[in-house]
Parts: structure tokens; sequence; C-alpha cells
């Protein structure tokens, strides 16, 4: 005979349980990846805006 495994069976659990954990680590990995596109265009944008502004006070760096 066959064994039928039982609905509450400690390996059904224990699957269970890694199933949920690892949507948590897929759900915190986006987030995260998502915080780090934000974070590198905030930087980008920065990088672009001192540029500019370094442009128009390069005089300012020739004043003794």
């Amino acid at each position: 005979m066959r064994c039928v495994a039982r609905p509450n069976s400690p390996r059904e659990d224990y699957i269970k349980k890694s199933k949920e954990a690892l949507s948590k680590l897929q759900a915190i990995k986006g987030n995260f990846r998502r915080r780090e596109k934000k974070i590198t265009a905030d930087l980008e944008k920065a990088r672009r805006i001192w540029g500019k502004v370094g442009e128009r006070f390069s005089w300012w760096q020739s004043l003794p």
C-alpha cells in the first residue's frame, strides 16, 4: 500500500512555511530593487544638476 500524506503532516507544514518565507524574501528583494533604482535615478539627477551649477559658477573657483 502506498502511504497517503496527512493534511497536516510536518512535511507539508515545512513546505508551506518555506514557500511563505520564499515569497517574503522575493517581496523584500523587489522592494530593494525598486528603491535602488529610485536612489540611482536621484543620484544621477543630482550629478547633472551639480554639473550645471559647476559650469555656471566656474568663475567662483578662480577667485583668490
